[in-house]
């Protein structure tokens, strides 16, 4: 894993090249975090490249940027490739022998990709994200995996970046200059503000390509992007290409009624299994990420497994496993995990967080994601990885399995919108209301505190009927989005704002799926909210903000590499053909996942109920304060309710809600402070990426803090 930065200059006249030029490499260093095994940088006429490595694989010979044997072109590759000895041999039987001058992916890709051409990136099994450039600066391409766990981002000039705001098979753009980059704080060229862009993230209608940032867009994940410099004009011509495939093709049909049951569980077993052990192949040790929920405990599960049957050095040792916990009440699960260990055999590594830890590392880890957005919990696994990376350099982790098997309480809300539509009229026939009022009293549990059930709506289905209202499509988390959108600009500019990105956001509910001839009527079915809501969530929410606040971008911080067998192309595959009913059964989420491990693990250890990966509010009064949020919309371009929306977010949060609050108006609290926790963290991504003023970190509190921590007896 690593990170990489470069730029191409089609005309060496342009008014910002040379300034471009000039902040490359001191920009460029803003990610040495993601790779302490060795720094290079090269560069030709037209082309810079630098790359941070941090080595799993060939550890000698496997140094980036790296150059064809012709020396014509050259590529910077993030990520593992697990498959890459098998497509060594593919190429050979189809080509001939191959003249290898390492063991590493990264020369796999290279060598694959000058022989079949940009297909050659559909058959790479692994987490990546690559450019390959002409030396002579004459051409690049990019791709990104299917699922967007490694990052990419680039910054044309002279373009709005809008133009990609609603989902489309293809786009085409001119741009005079070029750059790429793992991370956004790494391109040379000024941040400045896109208020849509902004304001999409603000209010949680995350974005696959457009980023907050004029100019900026990240590749689409399962994207391609390609510029040819026109030998007419100084300029690349660049087309970039969207996923076509949704994560799933239908959301009717049976899979637990029919004689095939038992082999489909068995199935999904062997998937996951095989995952793992793809994500073993290293030179070095991995460990992994405990939390007391499913997704980590099958991983561990498999982890365990899988070494039994492997003989290799690193593995003979006690096997690891790291959990964070929290003082405050609610958010700790690490006895489960801890008990979960120990079932297994592993060595449990235990760090335990305080309020002053958490209050420590928020600022880095916004600064690490670069994202605007509401939730803390990456500031508790930015420690994690810190932490973690005291024993190993690498862990498996059980992210992607609450997106690919619909493991969030929007997942349910959506199924129950379908089950209560489709028997209403029945029920209303019959007099029966029960199945509806079951369900409001399950949601009712979570709303005693919203933020720690990781709860967004109430459960009433208000924000189905809003969202088809305003948009034609079926959105969980409307109530969420409005009140946070309507905190900052007012409820009749938020109304027309909210109005106004229609097209986008029925785009990107679609995109991929064959809804046959009626869009309207497929958006509109109650019927098609889970499909349609899973695939909306897998294309934005997943690679924009969860994958980066809490996934690839957390574990760099700290130059720690997470594998994620949830998300591997064996997993989607098999996922890709499954109905509703395997993933949310009444109230029991990841149906296929729990009952697939019932008969090797203990049912205590199965049933554990969702709960959401979360750390509590932090102190909204000294983080306003510190980094000037008051001024923060403006700055945005969202003048006329700055200084006076800021201030009441901030007020209210200081007076508690009344004993015997309603659910509803706990929900509205909730979104509320999510408004004013974002505020805060807009204004951190303003002064440390925008501004490129970073507090420094402090080695002393943070060995403080992790040396809490350490291995259980």
């Amino acid at each position: 894993m690593c990170g990489f930065s470069g730029l191409l200059t089609a005309n060496h006249q342009h008014p910002s090249a040379s300034a471009w030029k000039d902040d490359f490499v001191k920009q460029s260093g803003r990610i040495a975090h993601r790779g302490s095994d060795d720094a290079r940088l090269v560069s030709f006429e037209s082309v810079s490249l630098n790359h941070f490595r941090l080595a799993f694989q060939d550890l000698q010979s496997g140094r980036q940027p790296m150059i064809s044997k012709d020396g014509a072109f050259a590529i910077t590759f993030n990520g593992e490739i697990y498959n890459h000895h098998e497509l060594r041999r593919k190429l050979e039987g189809k080509y001939g022998a191959q003249e290898w001058r390492t063991q590493s992916d990264t020369e796999t890709i290279l060598q694959g990709w000058l022989l079949s051409g940009d297909t050659f990136a559909d058959e790479l099994e692994g987490e990546f994200a690559f450019v390959i450039v002409k030396t002579d600066g004459s051409s690049f391409f990019a791709a990104r995996d299917f699922f967007g766990v490694k990052p990419l981002f680039f910054q044309f000039s002279g373009i709005n970046s809008r133009m990609f705001s609603s989902a489309r098979r293809a786009y085409r753009l001119d741009s005079q200059l070029v750059a790429f980059a793992s991370e956004m704080k790494a391109l040379p060229a000024e941040k400045i503000w896109n208020r849509d862009g902004a304001l999409r993230q603000f209010t949680g209608l995350f974005e696959p390509i457009c980023t907050p940032f004029e100019g900026i867009i990240q590749c689409p994940p399962g994207g391609r992007i390609r510029g040819l410099k026109q030998s007419s004009e100084p300029v690349y011509s660049i087309q970039v290409t969207t996923r076509s495939q949704p994560v799933r093709s239908a959301g009717k049909g049976a899979f637990w009624s029919d004689g095939g049951c038992e082999g489909r569980l068995e199935e999904f077993r062997a998937a996951l299994s095989a995952s793992v052990e793809e994500r073993l192949l290293s030179d070095v040790e991995l460990g992994v990420y405990q939390s007391g929920g499913i997704d980590s405990k099958t991983v561990a599960f498999e982890l365990a497994a899988a070494l039994q049957k492997k003989s290799s050095g690193w593995l003979k040792g006690s096997l690891k496993s790291f959990t964070v916990g929290f003082e405050t009440q609610g958010y700790d699960e690490s006895d489960e995990a801890v008990a979960f260990s120990r079932h297994l055999g592993f060595t449990p590594h235990v760090l335990r967080l305080s309020e002053e830890a958490l209050r420590y590392s928020y600022p880095h880890a916004v600064y690490i994601s670069e994202n605007i957005q509401p939730f803390t919990n990456g500031a508790a696994k930015w420690w994690l990885s810190l932490f973690a990376r005291r024993y190993v350099p690498g862990v498996l982790t059980g992210d992607g399995a609450d997106e690919l098997l619909c493991g969030y309480p929007s997942f349910r809300y959506c199924a129950w919108w379908a089950f209560s539509q489709r028997s209403r009229k029945t029920a209303l026939e019959l007099g029966q209301r029960w199945r509806d009022s079951v369900y409001i009293k399950k949601f009712a549990t979570q709303a005693s505190d919203p933020w720690l059930a990781g709860s967004s709506a109430e459960g009433r289905g208000d924000d189905f009927v809003q969202s088809l209202a305003k948009w034609q499509v079926p959105h969980p988390l409307f109530g969420q989005v409005s009140a946070i959108c309507e905190a900052i600009l007012g409820p009749s500019e938020a109304s027309l704002w909210l109005a106004s990105q229609t097209e986008s956001i029925r785009s990107w509910f679609l995109h991929g799926i064959d809804h046959g001839l009626n869009q309207d009527e497929f958006l509109q079915s109650p019927e098609n909210a889970l499909l349609l809501w899973q695939n909306y969530f897998c294309q934005t929410h997943l690679p924009v903000q969860i994958l980066n606040w809490v996934g690839d971008r957390m574990e760099m911080a700290n130059t720690l590499e997470g594998r994620t067998p949830f998300l591997s192309g064996k997993m989607r595959r098999f996922a890709a053909g499954l109905p509703d009913i395997s993933l949310v059964q009444g109230f029991l989420d990841k149906a296929v996942l729990r009952k697939a491990y019932a008969r090797v693990l203990p049912n205590r250890f199965i049933m554990t109920p969702k709960k959401q990966f979360n750390a509590p509010f932090l102190n909204f009064e000294s983080l306003y304060n510190d980094f000037s949020a008051e001024l923060q919309l403006g700055k945005m371009d969202l003048d006329g309710t700055t200084s006076a929306s800021a201030r009441a977010l901030l007020l209210e949060s200081k007076n508690p809600l009344p004993a015997g609050a309603s659910a509803q108006e706990k929900y509205l609290r909730t979104h509320r402070m999510s408004a004013l926790q974002t505020l805060i963290c807009s204004a951190i991504v303003q002064r440390s990426i925008v501004e490129n003023k970073l507090d420094a970190r402090k080695p002393e509190f943070e060995e403080k803090i992790v040396s809490t921590g350490g291995p259980l007896p």
